[in-house]
């Protein structure tokens, strides 16, 4: 059965960034363009948007923005933002005051006085505090935000967001190469009432048929070249076991990777980063594929 739904990931739209002296963004086109694709986005039926403070330094959070606001469509979409200059500041440093100048930032750049869900960007776990946590139950109830949560850098400390009920949102890594968060775990998020966003839907990037061509030596230009050689061999071996497949289903390796995440019904979405107008055609037919496709999708993957 068809179950999930796909977000648009805007990590990309904040375009080429250096961070400590290493690239962290990506190669993208002009502002126009990027404010444009994520109107097209809406206008497809597109209603889950993931954003951070980090992306770009702001710019990918002004874009959507002001896409947003263009598109006469806030009441219809969820907008999900992530708290990443909080961990610039130590842990005694953050009170009512520092967070809500953060907070703020965001409220600003997006051009929204209530922002649906706020997240802590890979906090550190002194961040995952009760006085933390009550600087967002305090904005939530002064309606700043809807909701709040956690998108940490690793599965221990996602397990301990979990454990300790930060929030009702959780984001990390779930892909077709990466099922850590399995039904086990994520029945367990709901029953908790914590809503699972899936990110990295195509493993940081790589479940394309641009590396499958060109292997682990594939120059990429961006935020990936600084993966380590060792994850770039190993994803290759995966994903050349996975084309056959996706060759198969007449899918690409994406628009395999894209639908395998439609079968999972306890996420409420798996992100996908958008670019190009070429990546949207993807995910919008991927979208639309007919339950039997699905079905052979479920299949082929399940005799892997």
């Amino acid at each position: 059965m068809r179950y999930g739904k796909i977000g648009f990931g805007c990590w990309q739209l904040g375009g080429e960034q250096t961070i400590n002296g290493m690239q962290n963004g990506w190669r993208v086109g002009p502002e126009t363009q990027r404010i444009k694709l994520i109107e097209d986005a809406i206008t497809s039926g597109i209603d889950v948007f993931d954003t951070a403070q980090a992306y770009g330094d702001g710019i990918s959070e002004t874009l959507l923005g002001t896409a947003v606001s263009r598109s006469g469509q806030r009441n219809d979409l969820l907008i999900v933002t992530k708290l990443s200059h909080l961990n610039t500041l130590a842990p005694d440093e953050i009170n009512w005051s520092t967070f809500l100048s953060c907070l703020d930032d965001s409220r600003r750049r997006l051009q929204m006085d209530v922002i649906d869900v706020v997240l802590l960007h890979g906090p550190s776990l002194e961040m995952l505090s009760d006085q933390i946590q009550t600087l967002f139950e305090r904005a939530r109830e002064e309606g700043y935000i809807n909701s709040y949560g956690v998108s940490p850098r690793g599965w221990e400390d996602l397990q301990h967001a979990t454990d300790i009920g930060f929030g009702t949102y959780l984001q990390w890594n779930y892909s077709a190469l990466e099922r850590r968060c399995d039904e086990q775990f994520l029945s367990k998020l709901r029953r908790r009432g914590q809503n699972f966003i899936g990110r990295s839907t195509l493993f940081r990037g790589l479940i394309t048929e641009t590396f499958f061509r060109d292997g682990p030596a594939c120059p990429f230009y961006d935020a990936r070249d600084q993966l380590p050689q060792v994850l770039l061999t190993e994803i290759h071996e995966k994903i050349s076991a996975l084309r056959p497949v996706a060759q198969a289903l007449d899918l690409t390796l994406s628009e395999l990777a894209i639908g395998a995440t439609l079968l999972n019904e306890l996420s409420l979405c798996s992100l996908v980063g958008i670019s190009k107008p070429e990546h949207l055609t993807s995910i919008i037919k991927v979208r639309d594929l007919p339950q039997t496709k699905l079905d052979e999708i479920k299949s082929a993957l399940e005799a892997l």
